[in-house]
């Protein structure tokens, strides 16, 4: 079974793939950045009742002190080793995007008007042989559409071409879980409280299922060729990595 995780770390690099599939598990990030990300992300949950606040900052403000004390339980693993100094620049640095998140929210109406069925559900299809969790499923006309929050730039117009391929399997498997063909998907950027509509396109499709296909092979023991433009410099794996692929990489 491929996990959609699995589909966004090949995007970075195929050779990630290989080597987390070997049993070499990806380098634990403790900087303060990434504390502030994951801090946005529990934040980004609250945003749909934040909407319907009169004071959306001062709302905010009382969500984020209450992460603050809630993190470490929904973490336990990310934060272990985190000290309080460095989880308390993380949520200071949280703190300073609030006014803009609030500014932004209004815009934000047809989004927040739609049900919100489930965060974080598990959805899995024995037929694409695929499995994730998006961080929501919305419901509009009947139609369960996947949502993902992101926490990192957002760029200025449409979205990341990485976060289309991770939204578009999510679309896939809800699609096959409630029978209904899913043609669209939101993307949250949780720094900017803003939501782009995504329309799913045929050919991410298409590419979904062929780097499902090709992560299969990276599952049967088979290691990729480097990309020329992998982020070897932010990769835990680089000191493992420079060995000779086999010639079975030709397929990649």
């Amino acid at each position: 079974m491929i996990r959609v995780s699995d589909i966004s770390l090949y995007n970075k690099c195929p050779r990630m793939c290989y080597f987390l599939d070997k049993g070499h598990p990806l380098a634990k990030d403790t900087s303060p950045e990434y504390l502030e990300r994951i801090i946005l992300k529990e934040l980004a949950l609250t945003y749909n009742p934040a909407f319907n606040n009169v004071d959306k900052l001062s709302f905010l403000g009382c969500e984020l002190d209450r992460i603050s004390k809630e993190i470490r339980i929904i973490y336990p693993v990310e934060l272990s080793g985190i000290n309080d100094d460095t989880l308390a620049i993380s949520i200071s640095n949280a703190r300073s995007c609030l006014e803009t998140i609030c500014s932004n929210l209004s815009s934000n109406g047809d989004f927040y008007a739609n049900e919100e069925v489930e965060v974080e559900p598990l959805l899995r299809s024995e037929k694409f042989g695929l499995t994730g969790s998006p961080d929501k499923l919305i419901k509009i006309n009947d139609v369960f559409i996947p949502s993902i929050i992101k926490t990192g730039k957002m760029p200025e117009n449409g979205i990341w071409q990485s976060d289309r391929l991770q939204l578009t399997a999510y679309a896939i498997l809800a699609g096959e879980k409630y029978n209904a063909p899913v043609e669209r998907g939101f993307v949250e950027y949780a720094r900017w409280g803003k939501v782009r509509d995504v329309v799913i396109k045929r050919h991410e499709r298409r590419k979904v299922i062929q780097i499902r296909d090709k992560i299969k092979k990276i599952q049967d023991g088979f290691m990729p060729e480097k990309p020329e433009d992998a982020p070897c410099e932010r990769c835990g794996y680089t000191g493992i990595c420079d060995v000779k692929s086999t010639l079975a990489s030709r397929f990649f």
